[in-house]
């Protein structure tokens, strides 16, 4: 979101951040034209960390090994942050001295990703016109945004499915989203629809909120997703932080150099992970050490005892200049979104280690379009690592299908950054955008579905077949019933 705010300032626009005093993400740097409010909330920058920690280790190492367990501690973990998220709410909504100001400055539009609730709450109170910037589960997009979604082509997140499903997986895809939606309704229903309620004064849902959305910008696109049905303020602007490739720092580039003609692999487990098991180190390290590149890590963990010669480990790397040099092989990644699609826009082959959240899903999409090789962190060993980098440098079908991918990305008639920019100041010219969003938002679930028309007309139908079988049997007693014999005469 930081790109697209840093586009609207140089185009003239002033922006004002909302965010809390225990955010990770603050924006210390505000010589940009920032102006920043901040919410003081009843936790520490360092309880988020740790939560967030926690949830990672029992998610990447935990779960996989100890279900049960580490799903309880997990979903103890997951309703603490749901917990530090409603406390912003909170505190968000008691200060009147700050939604007062708001209230006349008159803002044009308000812009939020609802991977953390407020937001939309915000724009709803403060009566703002609302773009959301979200990375698609299509699963809030669903439920709330009433983004169609045919199970028959259309794979629920999580599956790891494609649009090409089979018979027992469309079975399961169907039965998946039931369940998952019934659990999300249920959360929401029962977790925050009453604190909607609250700070409006009048019945209002989460959903409700949400769908007021004037526009939605969905950071992906037709190169990696699998086609499905759009609505008309549904605009894809996937990969709009990519860029052209930067010159390197000098030492980098004389690292990157002295790799000749073999070229250098760029390996990063972006900015969350911290650190891994010794044991996981040291087995990455050495399957490292076999391939001919030169290998550039970010890694922020102890040095694993197996690092080789040709593998240098650094605190932080310039990962889109690095994915755009022309000595570049393959790109080893979690399978976070921005890495993914930095290495789309550069036509970069990937071998996809994923950890948690969207990026199974992610290198999934990846892997279905021949652009990656996916490994289980937790199980591969060193040979295994060693023979998928070499296949996707190797086998130039991984390149040609990432090439293709690319031209794909680039042909588009607009840049996703430019794109992204006109649609806020397309709500912002228009006050809204409510013409784009459809009618469903005001139906109910049964008028959606058009359960009360399909009643309506078996009660006809019932209604006709009642009056045909009582005129049949009306008929065949009239025609069939014997006469009674005459008297004989005498």
């Amino acid at each position: 979101m930081k790109t697209i705010l840093d586009e609207l300032i140089a185009r003239g626009h002033s922006v004002t951040i909302v965010t809390h005093s225990a955010t990770p993400f603050l924006l210390k740097d505000q010589s940009q034209g920032y102006t920043m409010e901040i919410i003081q909330v009843p936790y520490t920058k360092e309880d988020v960390t740790d939560n967030n920690e926690r949830i990672l280790k029992h998610w990447i190492y935990d779960f996989p090994s100890v279900r049960i367990q580490a799903f309880l501690s997990l979903a103890e973990s997951l309703d603490l942050m749901m917990a530090q998220n409603k406390a912003l709410c909170r505190a968000l909504f008691e200060r009147e001295d700050l939604l007062e100001k708001w209230r006349k400055e008159k803002f044009d539009v308000l812009l939020t990703d609802p991977v953390i609730f407020c937001g939309e709450l915000l724009a709803q109170k403060l009566d703002l016109p609302l773009v959301i910037s979200v990375r698609p589960f299509y699963m809030m997009e669903k439920l709330c945004g009433q983004l169609p979604a045919p199970l028959s082509y259309v794979p629920a997140s999580g599956l790891g499915y494609t649009d090409r499903m089979d018979f027992l997986q469309r079975v399961k895809n169907l039965l998946f989203t039931f369940f998952q939606d019934v659990m999300s309704n249920l959360m929401i229903t029962v977790k925050w629809d009453p604190l909607y309620t609250e700070v409006m004064g009048k019945p209002t849902t989460l959903c409700e909120s949400i769908g007021r959305a004037d526009i939605w910008l969905i950071r992906n696109y037709w190169d990696f997703e699998f086609p499905r049905p759009l609505l008309p303020n549904f605009k894809f602007v996937g990969g709009l932080h990519c860029k052209p490739a930067k010159p390197l720092p000098k030492e980098m580039e004389d690292f990157v150099q002295s790799s000749g003609d073999d070229g250098i692999v760029v390996f990063s487990l972006g900015s969350i992970i911290k650190n891994l098991t010794k044991e996981r180190a040291n087995t990455i390290a050495s399957a490292l050490g076999q391939i001919p590149q030169k290998v550039l890590w970010r890694y922020t963990g102890e040095k694993p005892e197996t690092l080789a010669p040709n593998t240098r480990v650094y605190n932080w790397i310039p990962q889109n200049d690095l994915l755009g040099h022309p000595k570049t092989k393959a790109f080893i990644t979690h399978g976070g979104i921005n890495g993914v699609y930095e290495a789309i826009y550069h036509g970069v082959p990937m071998v996809g280690l994923p950890l948690f959240a969207d990026q199974p899903e992610n290198v999934n999409h990846m892997k279905a379009k021949g652009t990656a090789l996916m490994l289980d962190i937790n199980n591969m060993g060193t040979e295994d690592l060693k023979q998928a980098v070499s296949d996707v440098i190797n086998n130039p079908s991984y390149k040609e299908s990432i090439m293709r991918l690319s031209r794909i990305h680039h042909d588009q008639p607009m840049k996703p950054l430019d794109q992204a920019v006109f649609w806020i100041e397309y709500v912002m010219r228009h006050k809204g955008a409510k013409h784009l969003r459809v009618e469903a938002h005001n139906l109910t679930w049964y008028q959606y579905h058009c359960l009360d028309v399909a009643a309506f007309l078996l009660s006809v139908i019932a209604l006709v077949v009642f009056i045909f079988v009582k005129t049949c049997r009306w008929l065949f007693r009239k025609c069939c019933r014997k006469t009674p014999a005459k008297s004989k005469k005498d």
